[in-house]
């Protein structure tokens, strides 16, 4: 480790070369791609949009890394750590979405840090050390930071404020919802072209209320609120597809039969004939019959073809969108640690496809579960928070939340955390290219 900091130190990093992404595939039993790991310090959080959509993600050092560095006072260790973190925003970029990032003003002072700054990145300069030291912030620093292609933000109450940047963070967890809601409404009279980002919003409610008052982008927890939903129907169209997904599972019903179901809906037909016949199932005659269709996916791709179609078909409140790409991270993460540890890859990539089904249905877990015939473990993963399963699940929302304490003791048996933390990458990777895929 500590040789690769000094490389990391000692280096500039070349900008990687973007490769072309190829179609989107919902593969049923191959691995993930197996790519170098990115250095293992930062965690990544969601930014949504107005649309709903991830519009991009915040990238931090773990909490207890932080604290660990605030203690040491180590600049050497900082600076390694802020390169890193600079470094794992790059495929974010790369990818057309912002990346988000603070960092203390005397780390980008320094000129091994400043050189790793990736164009087009969203930088929060942390000056609170330099007003309590000399009161004033270096403009020609601020001049230099701009001439590297960054955009550069700040917290309220610093003097940063005032220097034209070019968004503001607020950040619910230290501020509280309302108190940053009034701020939100401060700056939006009084510059209503200015983006606002929020962040350390403590659930989903509190992500949609922010967007509601003006906030550009949100991220925090993605649980659901305190308060128990309650119970109501749901919609026709997720009964319709849960009707499916329990024929399929059924082994008794000849897949033959299954055609039947499917051809009373057109909508469904259009939509299964777009994907076998895209190029990323890749067959290489074209199929025209729900016959053929079924019988060419079979049981266990049809099955999880349902299961992602089943997300896209709950739009009920403004992050359905995000949630749909969080699920499907999830989704993709707990069935590559499935393969990790030789568990069934298929059955926990549906645990982590449900695993938010109650906050996008608005209904208590039960409920949304009750009319699917999950198997044991799956429902005790979900429901119990126990099994032999609740691991892979545990696992992922220990990273969501940037709690690394908990997620390395998880890991373990998962390869250790850099194996599992290049997972989750691979994971939001792909699952961002389905998201694309089911919104064309």
């Amino acid at each position: 480790m500590k040789a690769w900091l000094n490389r990391l130190l000692g280096s500039k990093t070349a900008a990687p070369t973007r490769q072309k992404v190829g179609p989107v595939v919902l593969p049923a039993s191959t691995a993930p791609t197996d790519a170098a790991p990115s250095p293992g310090f930062a965690v990544r959080r969601p930014l949504v949009a107005a649309n709903g959509a991830v519009a991009g993600f915040e990238f931090c050092l773990p909490a207890s890394v932080e604290e660990r560095l605030r203690r040491r006072a180590d600049p050497v260790a900082q600076a390694a750590h802020s390169i890193a973190l600079l470094s794992s925003m790059r495929p974010t970029l790369e990818s057309g979405r912002v990346a988000l990032a603070t960092l203390p003003l005397a780390m980008l002072a320094r000129d091994n840090v400043a050189q790793h700054l990736p164009a087009g990145a969203h930088v929060c300069i942390d000056n609170a050390d330099a007003e309590e030291a000399e009161g004033n912030i270096d403009d020609a620093l601020l001049a230099s930071l701009r001439a590297r292609g960054v955009r550069l933000g700040s917290l309220p109450g610093r003097s940063l404020t005032a220097a034209g940047l070019d968004f503001m963070v607020l950040n619910a967890a230290a501020a509280g919802l309302e108190p940053m809601l009034d701020a939100a409404r401060r700056f939006r009279k009084a510059d209503a072209t200015r983006t606002l980002i929020a962040t350390g919003l403590g659930s989903v409610d509190a992500i949609e209320t922010a967007l509601a008052g003006g906030v550009t982008l949100a991220s925090g927890s993605f649980a659901a609120s305190t308060t128990p939903p309650p119970q109501r129907a749901l919609q026709g169209d997720v009964q319709r597809i849960i009707q499916l997904l329990n024929a399929v599972r059924n082994d008794e019903r000849p897949l033959a039969e299954l055609t039947q179901d499917l051809r009373a809906d057109v909508a469904l037909c259009y939509r299964l004939l777009r994907h076998v016949n895209s190029p990323a199932v890749g067959l290489s005659r074209s199929v025209e019959s729900i016959d053929q269709a079924v019988l060419m996916l079979g049981r266990a791709e049809l099955y999880r073809w349902l299961s992602v179609l089943l997300l896209s078909s709950v739009n009920g409140r403004r992050a359905s969108r995000a949630l749909q790409e969080i699920s499907l991270a999830r989704a993709r993460l707990a069935e590559s640690l499935a393969r990790e540890r030789g568990d069934a890859p298929d059955a926990l990539f549906t645990v982590g496809l449900l695993s938010l089904l109650d906050v996008m249905l608005q209904v208590p877990l039960t409920q949304a579960l009750g009319p699917l015939r999950l198997v044991d473990p799956a429902r005790q993963a979900l429901i119990e928070r126990s099994g032999p399963w609740r691991d892979n699940l545990a696992l992922a929302e220990a990273l969501e939340r940037h709690d690394l304490n908990a997620a390395g003791e998880l890991a373990a048996s998962f390869g250790g955390l850099e194996r599992v933390l290049t997972l989750s990458d691979e994971a939001w990777r792909w699952a961002a290219l389905v998201q694309s895929e089911l919104n064309n």
